[in-house]
């Protein structure tokens, strides 16, 4: 890509990611034209910071001769390409990239580590900048996680290791972005509100792989289905990581996780050791590590950094232990795969009041009965989506009731709780049927469950 100076650019959608491209661009001496069919506070405010550095904006409508000049167009990652909007755009040919494309073409390094997945990629992506913190390798860490890449470049020279979260989203419009480590860490049903189905969801996710050469590298998961189907069309140099013995990567064996390179087995940490539950996150650390040690970084660096990590709120977090009932916070479970692996992470039998729902994004959940077996011995279902569920999981035969809020959930779970019981609330549905998002989702659930105290 040429330089921007003096150059018309457009920007679809006015979240973190269009602001920060906006005062790149403006910085840099392009000519911006900001556009959000959205209008709030947030957009307000942006607005008008953006307005006095000298940009051009239009909110809570899209016009489509605002755009008329504009030589190519940055797409935030919220909005969705299939609108009329943006179709008009593309009759026009005018080139329509994401906001890691425009950030990939003016960074001053390339050594790129993008972390992807249906599930763990913000854990994961966190994970490895903590081990590369610890081995003193300069670094940012940036992406889908909160701070953008675009924000990042003045942070940026040629020895920085860069550590982005992205997401499917991101990944459509990518032209030349090409990591040096392309991490997929699972595919699962999700977004369906965003794509038509299961392919089209997968097309984007493997865009990852898309610009990288056998001079890179994938770290891939090897019990992954989907992940197994795109193996073939994988440039790169794949790696893997498993709960099965592999010939070579990171594996996991009664309770450690091992490094085996050259017929040789390395442990690397002993899973008891971690302050971190969940089968979704050993998969985690086993990505973390396979992403570390191609970079280099000694196996006892990585012990220590992840043994030392405490976890992400939402994610399989322990709130409480009242009654010698433990309450789990899980509200970052979006999806049916995540509620899988959360109920695996739980020892014990016949033991786990699970607590399901919220928006219905048509998933399939009678998948997860088979988990369930001397596991989940009650479900407590809430939200928009929670009679198609309970029709979807009838089969496994575990007593089942509604209530109306997270409230009556926390309460019918401490009612019907017995010692060494968990509470896991994992709802494996989107949030925005009853509350602004996960996290919002996660704080209602603590606080009902600190009243308990």
């Amino acid at each position: 890509m040429n330089g921007i100076k003096g150059k018309k650019i457009g920007i679809v959608g006015l979240g973190i990611s269009g602001f920060d491209t906006g005062i790149f661009l403006i910085e840099n001496g392009g000519e911006v034209y900001i556009s959000d069919s959205n209008i709030n506070n947030d957009i307000k405010e942006k607005s008008i910071i953006l307005k006095e550095k000298g940009a051009k904006i239009e909110i809570g409508k899209h016009t489509p001769e605002f755009f008329k000049d504009v030589e190519f167009i940055v797409i935030s990652p919220g909005v969705d390409e299939r609108c009329d909007f943006i179709n008009y755009l593309k009759k026009r040919d005018i080139p329509i990239i994401s906001e890691i494309e425009l950030a990939y073409n003016f960074s001053k390094s390339k050594k790129i580590i993008a972390i992807t997945g249906t599930n763990g990629k913000t854990t994961t992506t966190t994970l490895v900048g903590e081990v590369f913190k610890k081995a003193n390798y300069p670094s940012v860490v940036c992406g889908n996680i909160g701070n953008t890449f675009i924000g990042e470049i003045k942070n940026i020279d040629e020895k920085t290791w860069i550590i982005i979260e992205v997401s499917s989203f991101q990944l459509e419009k990518i032209i030349n972005f090409r990591p040096y480590i392309s991490c997929l860490l699972n595919i699962d049903y999700d977004h369906f509100d965003r794509y038509s189905n299961m392919e089209e969801y997968i097309a984007a996710k493997k865009r990852i792989f898309e610009n990288q050469t056998i001079d890179d590298y994938s770290v891939l998961n090897f019990d992954d289905y989907h992940t197994k189907k795109i193996m073939k069309e994988i440039k790169s140099k794949k790696t893997f990581f498993s709960f099965l013995k592999i010939f070579k990567g990171v594996y996991y064996e009664n309770g450690n996780i091992y490094l085996r390179i050259n017929n040789k087995n390395l442990k690397i940490l002993e899973t008891k050791n971690l302050e971190i539950l969940g089968k979704g996150n050993i998969e985690n650390i086993m990505a973390c590590s396979l992403i570390s040690v191609i970079c280099g970084i000694d196996p006892e660096i990585i012990k220590i950094a992840v043994e030392n990590f405490k976890g992400l709120p939402h994610r399989m977090e322990k709130v409480a232990q009242i009654d010698n009932i433990t309450f789990i916070n899980d509200s970052k479970s979006t999806n049916p795969l995540s509620v899988k692996n959360s109920i695996l992470s739980l020892t014990g039998k016949n033991n786990i009041i699970l607590i399901l729902g919220g928006k219905d994004k048509g998933f399939p959940y009678r998948q997860l009965t088979k988990y369930f077996k001397n596991r989940v011995k009650f479900i407590i279902l809430f939200g928009q989506a929670k009679e198609r569920i309970k029709k979807e999981l009838e089969s496994s035969n575990i007593p089942m009731e509604y209530v109306e809020n997270l409230k009556e959930a926390v309460m019918l779970s401490k009612k019907i709780g017995k010692k060494g019981d968990y509470v896991l609330f994992s709802p494996g549905c989107s949030s925005f049927d009853m509350f602004k998002n996960y996290k919002e989702r996660g704080d209602v659930f603590k606080k009902e469950v600190f009243s308990l105290c």
